[in-house]
């Protein structure tokens, strides 16, 4: 989630966990599904009403 937050791709984020993008997508869609969200936007809007914050950095 910190890594959404800060704006990163599927792919970058991919990138830098060491695992593919299909994953990445795949852990977005369960997230979304869980919390009967339709979109990124709307999951990081969540996250940060939460008090979620994203650290600066890698």
């Amino acid at each position: 989630m910190r890594l959404v937050l800060q704006g990163r791709t599927s792919k970058q984020i991919a990138r830098l966990l060491g695992i593919s993008d299909f994953t990445v997508r795949k852990h977005r869609e369960h997230l979304l599904r869980k919390l009967n969200l339709r979109s990124t936007a709307q999951l990081v809007a969540l996250a940060l009403r939460s008090g979620f914050r994203p650290e600066s950095g890698d």
